[in-house]
């Protein structure tokens, strides 16, 4: 632990191994280590507490060479080593490269890990084999670098014949354990360290087996660890058995698609019913977040429908209930974050179950109408009603502080987030000066959420029978939507980031504006200006569209959100793009970003990455402290491939619209198997012909009508 009163920060992540199973993950450096002590926050996590803080392995005298060090599977990672160039006590040399340590590790309900050595010298070798471990129980907000008056207390670790305990009593009267236990008795065993004395035989193997298991973890803890990456690896097979699967002409595209599947079963969660969501990113996000993971399942529709079906359940468990205006709690409003570490518990940081999104209420409105588009699930749609009722509530009452039509956020816990909208960074909102916007604020973009909710949710209201209902939710949206067009709407042809207290306009060229688009709020002259501004230089950097122009006063292409980089953020842009039939810019973007997974590390794309301009290295630069796996990150490229495709479902009324496909110049077709569509299951292939893309439908699809159209079909 730190001493008192001293804070950590965390500034470098990029090159560390992260792998992630059900609520635990660990995250190592290049060589799959937790160095004792350090200061990166490498560690083995769970509910946002580092429960292993060391486990080094060494080779007594012997400083192994790593020749692999892998984490692509996303659950489990793989080092192998070898011994340098050694001369033994009989001045006898053993060449290097005689002995093969092979480390494999899995995330299977605890960290299981195997350490296999083989013996390919042709005389015994002398070994001795060294584990070194520790625990903290350090707060993930510590490690950020808040600052901690007072903590709980580490206890005297328990040693048991090949075992070590650790417990913590913490501040929050929560106990917190992590057993290190050994398949084989340690020769040497104290406290923080174990020692095994191996003799291997020519051609042959010794193994140590452990197992690290932090409490309120349900599970094996002593299997090996072979065993469970078969366990493991099963499970994802079969959530990618179950998905929609795309097989293109492009291997890189294809692999990156099935890390964008990996990476979302990665950050999968389950806990029970209405209790299962994919987690926001990892490390630093590893929880239930409203806007993140109504995003990304909404993102995700056309290959996991049943990921929004069970996100929409969890974020109706955590829905306000009152007025709390430390939690910035409402009735109606759909929850920020929630979280259970110590620092949560005792309110150190109040995020604890911390309402303060203005947009989460309307995306998980929103996300309720396309999963019904998907889906036709009207028994889900009767199970959510009172839910539904209660956001559009909030949306109109609460939501709307000054009764003037829009959203509005304006910070209300004294710790809570100063912004509230995706770009909730404290410098994120500003004027075309440069200076921060006066709260109440009201962003662009959750305006468009909003029109494009009530929109959407009509459909909805209109099937459980409440058609007056749907027509009041109609007219509200269109009336939203005339005076966004004349409000927001500035001379120089784009749209402003928000208003301000002042209902002054903020001037300043973002992405924010771009969602409009996904939304379908700009007219047509108003979307072919606002296209034409993103895709300008001070906005398009040959990656993607950058968070804040260039040219802006606060413009940081290495800033959190004033210049950077998100692959979810451009890819609402590139639906938006499909939406009004700019098929050429959609390509461009979608060709940027999937260039940009092609040159990240297992073909993943982190959650941002710097708006510096592309040069003729054709890498984009890493942001250093980016979440990966982030979950609308990686369901990014799946949302970009729906809208190359021009999918547009309408399951209620048995259609599914196919609006103008197009695919871009490296791909010649794709295949689309176990495309669900209300009860329908197709196939669709998209091929280039000519200038043109052809789809062809196969199967069967009664009662569902597949029809290809030109126009946005709403």
């Amino acid at each position: 632990m730190l001493p008192e009163g001293e804070a950590r920060v965390i500034e470098d992540i990029r090159d560390a191994l992260i792998i992630r199973e059900d609520g635990l993950f660990l995250l190592t450096d290049t060589d799959g280590s937790i160095p004792l002590h350090n200061d990166s926050g490498f560690g083995l996590y769970h509910s946002d507490t580092r429960y292993l803080s060391g486990w080094d392995l060494s080779l007594i005298g012997v400083e192994p060479i790593v020749l692999l060090s892998t984490a692509e599977l996303g659950f489990g990672e793989e080092q192998v080593m070898t011994n340098p160039e050694l001369i033994n006590e009989r001045g006898e040399t053993l060449p290097s490269g005689s002995l093969e340590i092979r480390r494999q590790r899995v995330l299977d309900h605890a960290l299981i890990e195997s350490v296999r050595l083989t013996n390919f010298a042709l005389v015994p070798l002398a070994l001795t084999l060294q584990f070194e471990f520790d625990a903290d129980f350090a707060d993930i907000f510590e490690l950020r670098g808040i600052r901690r008056k007072r903590r709980g207390r580490l206890l005297t670790p328990r040693i048991h014949p090949a075992a070590v305990t650790f417990s913590y009593r913490g501040a929050d009267n929560v106990s917190r354990r992590v057993r290190v236990q050994f398949r084989r008795k340690p020769d040497e065993l104290d406290q923080r360290r174990a020692v095994f004395h191996l003799i291997v035989e020519p051609g042959k193997a010794e193994e140590i087996g452990a197992a690290i298991a932090v409490d309120h973890v349900g599970g094996p803890g002593t299997a090996s660890a072979r065993r469970s990456t078969l366990t493991v690896a099963q499970s994802h097979h079969e959530w990618k058995e179950t998905s929609t699967r795309a097989l293109t002409s492009n291997d890189r595209f294809n692999a990156a698609l099935d890390r964008s599947l990996t990476d979302m079963r990665v950050l999968w969660t389950e806990r029970g019913p209405d209790l299962s969501y994919i987690s926001a990113g990892v490390p630093w996000f590893d929880t239930l977040f409203g806007r993140d993971s109504a995003l990304a399942s909404m993102m995700s529709l056309a290959l996991r429908p049943e990921m929004a079906r069970e996100v929409l359940r969890c974020l109706t468990r955590f829905q306000g209930k009152e007025v709390d205006t430390p939690r910035e709690e409402e009735p109606g409003k759909i929850v920020h974050e929630v979280r259970q570490s110590e620092m949560a518990n005792t309110g150190e940081v109040v995020f604890g179950r911390y309402y303060g999104s203005i947009d989460s209420t309307p995306l998980f409105v929103l996300l309720a109408a396309e999963y019904y588009r998907w889906t036709a699930d009207l028994e889900l749609m009767r199970e959510l009603q009172p839910a539904l009722n209660a956001a559009l509530v909030w949306i109109d009452r609460y939501g709307d502080m000054d009764g003037d039509g829009y959203l509005e956020y304006k910070r209300k816990a004294a710790r809570g987030l100063e912004n509230q909208g995706w770009k909730d960074s404290g410098d994120a909102i500003m004027d075309e000066k440069g200076a921060l916007l006066e709260p109440p604020i009201a962003l662009v973009e959750v305006q468009g959420y909003v029109y494009a909710a009530k929109m959407g949710i009509a459909q909805v209201y209109e099937a459980l029978g409440d058609g007056l209902r749907a027509r009041q939710l109609r007219q509200e949206a269109a009336a939203l939507r005339r005076r966004l067009n004349s409000t927001f709407w500035m001379p120089d042809c784009y749209y402003a980031l928000a208003l301000d207290a002042r209902k002054r306009p903020a001037k300043v060229p973002t992405s924010n504006a771009g969602h409009l688009l996904w939304c379908g709020v700009p007219t047509k002259a108003n979307a072919r200006c606002q296209i034409d501004r993103l895709m300008r230089g001070d906005m398009y950097s040959g990656w993607g569209i950058r968070t804040l122009s260039s040219k802006s006063r606060r413009y940081n292409p290495m800033g959190y959100h004033v210049g950077s980089i998100w692959p979810h953020d451009n890819a609402l842009i590139a639906a938006g793009f499909k939406r009004y039939g700019a098929e050429a810019e959609l390509s461009e973007l979608a060709t940027a970003i999937c260039d940009a997974a092609f040159a990240f590390p297992y073909f993943r794309l982190p959650e941002l990455f710097s708006g510096s301009p592309r040069s003729a290295h054709h890498t984009p630069v890493p942001y250093p402290v980016a979440c990966r796996p982030q979950a609308f990150a990686a369901a990014a490229l799946p949302s970009l491939l729906t809208s190359m495709l021009g999918l547009a479902p309408d399951a209620p009324n048995g259609r599914l619209y196919v609006v103008r496909p197009r695919l871009p110049f490296w791909l010649d077709f794709v295949r689309l198997s176990n495309l669900r569509v209300g009860s329908v299951a197709l196939d669709l292939i998209y091929q280039h012909r000519g200038t043109r893309t052809v789809v062809e439908v196969i199967g069967k699809t009664a009662p569902l009508k597949v029809i290809q159209t030109a126009r946005w079909p709403w």
